[in-house]
């Protein structure tokens, strides 16, 4: 006997709904990596209340009030130089400063 999917398309559509409440509070949903500019150094953190920040580095945890413009899917714009952050180049970026690393001993 097959189940309907129609409560579990119900609880996914509830989801979508509750994360963009959640966004549209300023909250960070986590639906995408944290982004940082590599030209003026603007970074988005998230506060311990769950609000996405953005501060600059090397000073973080004080919240500057911009926000990153999403241009298209993957690709933001930096509120303070204009410089267009790619999240792809965020994640590329991670990836290679960890393979630089040397294991712990």
């Amino acid at each position: 006997m097959k189940k309907s999917p129609a409560p579990l398309q119900s609880l996914a559509r509830r989801l979508v709904a509750l994360q963009a409440e959640a966004r549209g509070l300023g909250m960070f949903v986590d639906d995408r990596e944290l982004l940082t500019c590599r030209r003026c150094g603007l970074a988005e953190d998230v506060s311990f209340a769950g609000l996405l920040i953005t501060s600059c580095l090397p000073v973080l945890g004080e919240d500057s009030g911009l926000r990153f413009e999403e241009i298209t899917s993957g690709k933001f714009r930096c509120p303070r130089c204009g410089a267009t952050v790619t999240e792809a180049s965020e994640k590329t970026a991670s990836k290679t400063k960890q393979a630089k690393r040397k294991p712990w001993r």
